[in-house]
């Protein structure tokens, strides 16, 4: 990527996350944190990753609320960043913290399960 389209992700990104909290709170999706913008070559294109906090809703219905609402977030952003083109939202669910928590899970399991084996009642002596 070129240092303008992260410019541009990093801006975009600051601004919907302010939209995201203040803005956009009636949509009951607890918090809503935008984790990572991806901007096409052409700047037409912005691919939003997001994470939810404090929500009972399965993620991929939260992104539904998302999408629903995809036209009031354009404007938004549309108001608060002066681009060329106002680039379209594609939303993803950003999966990246319950990655690593299941990869600290299983290295916590193999670390309780050496520990087990040390303390068997073998002892080197």
């Amino acid at each position: 990527m070129s240092i303008r389209s992260d410019k541009v992700a990093e801006e975009i990104k600051h601004k919907l996350n302010t939209a995201m909290s203040q803005d956009l709170s009636e949509l009951n999706l607890g918090l809503v944190t935008i984790s990572k913008v991806i901007m096409s070559p052409d700047l037409k294109l912005a691919k939003v990753y997001v994470t939810f906090l404090g929500n009972s809703l399965p993620p991929e219905k939260c992104i539904d609320k998302l999408e629903l609402r995809k036209k009031h977030i354009r404007y938004i952003l549309g108001r608060s960043i002066r681009l060329k083109y106002t680039p379209d939202l594609k939303f993803y669910y950003d999966d990246t913290m319950e990655y690593a928590d299941r990869i600290q899970r299983l290295l916590n399991d193999i670390n309780e399960g050496s520990n087990d084996e040390s303390n068997d009642g073998s002892k080197v002596q």
